[in-house]
């Protein structure tokens, strides 16, 4: 049994969005919806074909965002790091339950200017209200 990797997304790798067959197709399988513990900020990375979050941890801040952990076979970890382009990276994401995974963060100097959507709660959240 192939050993495997937890990854937190947070936007356009969520399941039925547009980005998330980059994960199924390596394999990954969905394990739960969840949420950052405290101190993480959402922003609408400008530019981005399709559309995307960026998010940074700011200890400033009392913002929670959801997100969803998947799990991926770990020998399929580097092809999927290689899909993925600045400015966002992989890093630490700290969950609600105090647990951490690897996941999505953004490179804060692309934000600089960006809309701030934290207060949406999450990627969903802001999408849901942007069609309204």
């Amino acid at each position: 049994m192939s050993k495997m990797i937890k990854i937190a997304v947070c936007g356009a790798h969520m399941s039925g969005l547009p980005l998330n067959h980059q994960l199924t197709e390596l394999g990954a399988t969905f394990e739960r919806a969840t949420s950052t513990a405290q101190g993480y900020r959402l922003f609408n990375v400008p530019e981005k074909t399709p559309p995307r979050p960026g998010m940074v941890r700011d200890t400033n801040t009392q913002s929670t965002l959801e997100l969803e952990v998947w799990s991926m076979p770990l020998e399929n970890f580097g092809a999927f790091m290689i899909q993925i382009a600045s400015p966002l990276c992989i890093g630490s994401v700290l969950l609600a339950d105090g647990s951490s995974v690897y996941g999505f963060l953004c490179e804060s100097d692309a934000l600089k200017g960006a809309e701030e959507i934290s207060a949406y709660g999450g990627w969903r959240a802001f999408l849901q209200e942007s069609e309204r």
